[in-house]
């Protein structure tokens, strides 16, 4: 397997009469299919919530099948935090990268905004101060948590930076970064299952952790790459089992427990996040994929926002056709293809709307 490191593609550019040499940089296949798969899982683990799984009861082979998919699916944001990990390590603070946030936030209100008035064009939208107001609470786009989260891991990231990058010249200096991450957030899900063991007071300051897992993979990730992929699918396998029945066994003959372990700062999610990466790592990216990767990639948040709506259209269908419960969790590999076409196709179309102003900025830059 190549290098996820980006690499750098020689060319010349002619400008005002004068012939530059230049590097260009190739684009992370790799990372793209990474991102992908985060955005495809969103959407998919959207099902479980907008199908009324978490109301059903757990005592049959369906429940046990759909914990198992959740226990892939739930690695989703992980996915998003350490992406971002590997990617940005190396930035600085400066005033262009503070500036770079503007993109965000530009997104975020636009999708709120057009989420509501879509909404309320048909009667189901709230009054335009409450839809403002619900803009600084992050309400008016039911899933934009995820923003509130990202603009503060964003302004922190410099810092984050000097932190990984002071003493790495000191052995295990980042093993000890990662362990106390870990120790602080993850392990707490599972040292204090049967009463407190170790402090769980920072529990959610998970992306934190997940930020310096990426940093680390990326850091090291020719040391990573020399793991089997046989031993990776074997450990892969094996967590999926073991969390699937711990799971089931705390929900069984009643709705699914969403505990600690099994939450975004969890035990289980860390490693089956770590164990998912490691093998899209491995899988090689066919050459017709590679513009549908980065189109996905690219539009990743404005997927997420705009999936609020798509749902609220695709999920209120399906339960006026499919009014039963379970049935409507059978047919689950049908709606989340739906789901997740309908929201990237849309997604992808207002991202490229709303950062047409940025992207016509950054051509006048390189001209």
């Amino acid at each position: 397997m190549n290098s996820l490191e980006p690499k750098l593609e020689k060319g010349f550019i002619v400008a005002k009469g004068f012939c530059y040499k230049y590097e260009k940089m190739k684009r992370n296949s790799s990372i793209d299919l990474m991102k992908s798969c985060a955005i495809f899982f969103v959407i998919s683990i959207h099902f479980l919530l907008n199908s009324g799984f978490y109301d059903m009861t757990i005592h049959s082979t369906l429940g046990i099948f759909w914990i198992g998919i959740r226990t892939i699916l739930i690695t989703c944001v992980p996915l998003f935090l350490v992406a971002t990990g590997f990617l940005m390590n190396r930035k600085e603070l400066s005033a262009q990268y503070v500036l770079g946030i503007v993109p965000v936030i530009i997104s975020y209100i636009g999708i709120s905004l057009l989420v509501w008035g879509v909404l309320s064009l048909v009667g189901k939208g709230s009054d335009f101060s409450t839809a403002i107001n619900g803009i600084f609470d992050y309400s008016t786009d039911s899933y934009s948590w995820y923003v509130e989260m990202y603009l503060g891991l964003y302004l922190f990231i410099p810092l984050l930076n000097i932190i990984w990058n002071y003493k790495k010249e000191i052995k295990n200096y980042h093993v000890y970064i990662v362990f106390i991450a870990s120790l602080l957030t993850f392990l707490p899900s599972l040292l204090n299952s049967f009463g407190k063991v170790i402090p769980d007071y920072w529990q959610i300051c998970y992306p934190v952790s997940y930020y310096f897992i990426g940093a680390y993979l990326y850091t090291y990730q020719n040391e990573i790459k020399k793991i089997s992929i046989g031993k990776l699918v074997t450990a892969f396998l094996s967590a999926l089992t073991i969390f699937t029945l711990t799971d089931t066994f705390a929900s069984w003959n009643q709705e699914f427990q969403w505990l600690d372990h099994n939450d975004y700062f969890g035990y289980q999610t860390a490693i089956m996040t770590v164990l998912v990466i490691a093998i899209l790592w491995r899988i090689p990216i066919p050459k017709w994929s590679v513009r549908l990767l980065k189109a996905l990639s690219t539009a990743t948040l404005t997927i997420y926002l705009i999936s609020d709506l798509t749902d609220q259209f695709v999920y209120g269908f399906f339960k006026h056709e499919i009014p039963n419960l379970s049935q409507r969790v059978i047919a689950g590999p049908i709606i989340i293809p739906v789901a997740f076409t309908s929201a990237a196709l849309l997604g992808i179309f207002v991202g490229k709307v709303l950062n047409f102003p940025f992207k016509r900025k950054k051509e006048r830059k390189e001209n």
